[in-house]
């Protein structure tokens, strides 16, 4: 979702104007000056956003995967204990 709404703003502001990007400067003033440099640090600004969401994504998978890889282990070793401990409880009964 979050990379539509980047994807929207882009569109937004490449549709933004209407006139030759010359004719624009010409006649811009300095609140339109400051406008489109406005515009253009938002559009840097979505980017860079979606470069580090897609950069956080990837490192809380690997993290994700990492876990369930210990969580995995550590249920094998509680089943494992589990067992030795049934092993000893008979030995002691069979006595």
């Amino acid at each position: 979702m979050q990379k539509h709404i980047i994807g929207a703003v882009l569109l937004g502001l490449a549709l933004a104007g209407c006139h030759k990007e010359e004719e624009k400067r010409l006649n811009e003033g300095p609140a339109e000056r400051a406008g489109r440099e406005i515009d253009q640090a938002t559009a840097k600004a979505a980017v860079e956003l979606d470069k580090a969401a897609t950069h956080a994504e990837r490192n809380i998978n690997k993290a994700a995967e990492v876990i369930g890889e210990k969580l995995e282990k550590a249920g094998e070793k509680v089943q494992e204990s589990a067992r030795e401990a049934r092993a000893e409880e008979e030995a002691k009964k069979a006595k």
